[in-house]
């Protein structure tokens, strides 16, 4: 599976092909990035939950190494 690491949007850069955790709708990769900073928007492709678009920093997200 990997390690997980809790990160912030204002933190870190998001970029495609990051693959995350999130608490509900489980392991996905980030696929499209819309904004910055507080606006920034995700795309992403989850296993089990197909695509879904988030708010960084609004997301319970967890980057996947």
């Amino acid at each position: 599976v990997g390690s997980l690491s809790n990160t912030s949007a204002v933190e870190n850069e998001w970029k495609m092909g990051q693959k995350v955790k999130h608490e509900k709708f489980g392991f996905g990769t980030v696929i499209n990035v819309e904004g910055s900073e507080n606006n920034t928007r995700l795309q992403i492709a989850f296993q089990a939950q197909g695509i879904k678009w988030l708010i960084a920093h609004l997301a319970t997200l967890e980057k996947v190494r």
